[in-house]
């Protein structure tokens, strides 16, 4: 099995818990970016990962590539853009009810990227699921047309196609956002949503039980939908299919940085549905690996598949001794 994702890099500069940004006197730097972050762990839960991008080039450049390489992710899908510069953006971190809050969320080396070379049947070839989001098809209308096109050669290949609407205002407008993703949607399998991208999408509840009408208007054979309460003390995960639904228990939340939360518990369940595990196990190894995020810091969770088993069968929660 393999997973291929599509999308950049970004670093993220973040203040200690609980400074204001006007306080800070140094910033924790981490390497992100929602596709590499999932690539790296899939990784490290065993799953083959190939991550394909644009990455600028110079010293910022092989760092990346040097990080990336530490993380085990396949990166020989990813070109270099003379010139090029790495996204990034700073961030606030919240202490609730305050938010996280983020600056300068700043374009990158692929998204000012006009003319695309990837060969998606060559890139494909061996894929088990391709998987990408609004994010990346969000920085530029020419990579909305790209995630498209490699999506378009997914399904010829015969290999599910997972997405994230991952809707960040500062990207784009809702309107733009929509449009956007109600083109790519007869191409997608499997979709990560949350409460509100149901409602905004489908004109549907959070709480209706009903999602029927979702399927027949669509490709769709899974939505996996991102459950917290409301003032995110509890997080969990349900996944649905046209005539069947699975339920993961709630997990109470230790929160020190939610930043790849979605991104970690993607993972967990690309993870389950690729292992062939039962359909009935994906909500779980999701909900799991999306509250153990909360508790690590950085954008990448990098669980391994022997942790979530354990703690999965009833493993301890204390002190491993």
């Amino acid at each position: 099995m393999k997973a291929v994702t599509f999308g950049e890099c970004l670093f993220r500069l973040v203040t200690h818990q609980g400074e204001r940004l006007s306080q800070a006197d140094e910033l924790n730097f981490y390497l992100g970016g929602t596709e590499l972050n999932i690539a790296a762990n899939l990784s490290s839960l065993g799953v083959p990962a190939t991550w394909v991008s644009s990455v600028c080039d110079g010293a910022t450049g092989d760092m990346i590539r040097g990080r990336i390489q530490q993380l085990n992710v396949d990166f020989s899908q990813v070109d270099t853009i003379k010139g090029g510069r790495p996204g990034w953006y700073l961030m606030e971190t919240g202490n609730s009810p305050r938010p996280d809050k983020v600056f300068n969320r700043s374009a990158s080396s692929l998204a000012d990227k006009k003319d695309f070379s990837y060969d998606w049947n060559k890139i494909l070839t061996g894929a088990s699921l391709f998987h990408t989001s609004g994010v990346t098809a969000g920085l530029s209308t020419e990579l909305t047309a790209e995630v498209k096109k490699a999506m378009m050669t997914a399904r010829e290949m015969k290999i599910p196609v997972s997405y994230d609407f991952n809707y960040r205002k500062n990207i784009w407008s809702i309107e733009e956002f929509v449009k956007r993703q109600k083109d790519l949607l007869p191409l997608i399998d499997i979709l990560f949503c949350a409460d509100s991208d149901i409602n905004l999408f489908f004109g549907k509840r959070s709480d209706e039980a009903d999602y029927s009408s979702v399927f027949t208007s669509t490709s769709l054979k899974t939505l996996v939908l991102t459950r917290r309460s409301n003032d995110e003390s509890e997080y969990g995960i349900d996944v649905v299919s046209n005539n069947k639904s699975w339920s993961s228990r709630r997990h109470k939340v230790n929160s020190i940085d939610r930043i790849g939360v979605g991104d970690s518990m993607a993972a967990g369940f690309i993870k389950s549905y690729l292992s062939g595990n039962p359909e009935s196990d994906h909500a779980d190894w999701a909900a799991l690996a999306g509250v153990l995020k909360y508790g690590i810091k950085g954008d990448m969770a990098l669980l391994k598949s022997s942790e979530m088993e354990a703690l999965l069968t009833g493993g301890t929660r204390g002190i491993d001794r």
